[in-house]
């Protein structure tokens, strides 16, 4: 997904667009994928779940009028 195509995607699901959200997640799904495989089934589970939870959080408090991109600010969510 192009960062275009994300912010337009961050916009909408902000106003409550259900299939911008849906667009979101699943463009960074491959990657919770791929890295809750190197856990426990248990522990993959929770995981999956917990970094979706943080993107849709990120997407609602993103500043649409900030300046860091929408990737970087997932990124400085993710360590707080």
């Amino acid at each position: 997904m192009k960062n275009s195509e994300l912010f337009e995607c961050a916009r909408k699901a902000q106003f409550g667009d259900r299939e911008a959200m849906r667009k979101i997640l699943d463009a960074y799904y491959p990657l919770i994928r791929k890295t809750s495989r190197t856990l426990s089934s248990l522990s993959a589970k929770d995981f999956e779940q917990s970094t979706i939870e943080k993107i849709v959080r990120a997407v609602h408090n993103y500043d649409l009028d900030s300046l860091p991109d929408f990737e970087t600010f997932i990124h400085m969510e993710n360590n707080l």
